[in-house]
């Protein structure tokens, strides 16, 4: 699960991955080059280090991952990016094109035919949300409630707030269910 935070600077409201994401994946995969070169140079297989090197691949791409949104006030536009390194796909929305902000909660596991599922399943997720002309949408954040702890929340009021946009937050049926002492 990616935790996102909130930077701003100046009119522009920049909506990331933590900071301190990818200084974890740099330090793991310093470890682990360490770790390999080490054992390289003591004269060990790669082959019997297949493992090191997969996990090596994966910190390299995770320190490389880029995802996020701006929110430029002065521009008018939204910006949205996400990929690896130099492979990074970034779209652009004018104002113009936002009809409103969406913040809504959902119980995921619920469905419409009216199956009860286990209570370990229904766990309440809220969606940050941008509704674009056209019945366009994107959707710039998925998060459970409890992770979340009310940060998706206070970045979607910011945002806002500083773009002026008009903002829309949905409470359905999650305030109905039985909440246990381990869950508070």
């Amino acid at each position: 699960m990616l935790h996102y935070a909130i930077y701003q600077k100046d009119s522009m409201i920049v909506y990331t991955l933590k900071r301190y994401i990818r200084g974890v994946f740099l330090l793991i995969t310093l470890f682990l080059s360490w770790g390999l070169i080490l054992n390289i140079k003591e004269g060990v297989s790669i082959r019997s280090m297949i493992h090191i090197i997969v996990l090596l691949v994966f910190t390299i791409i995770g320190v490389l991952y880029r995802d996020g949104w701006s929110f430029d006030a002065a521009d008018r536009t939204i910006t949205s990016w996400w990929g690896i390194g130099p492979w990074v796909k970034r779209e652009s929305f004018s104002f113009d094109e936002v009809v409103r902000l969406d913040l809504s909660h959902f119980i995921r596991g619920s469905n419409q035919d009216g199956k009860i599922l286990p209570k370990r399943r229904q766990k309440a997720m809220v969606v940050f949300s941008i509704i674009l002309t056209e019945e366009r949408q994107k959707t710039v954040q998925v998060i459970p409630e409890r992770s979340s702890s009310g940060r998706t929340e206070a970045a979607f009021n910011r945002v806002a707030t500083v773009t002026d946009l008009p903002a829309k937050i949905d409470r359905p049926r999650d305030v109905d269910l039985p909440l246990t002492m381990k869950e508070i």
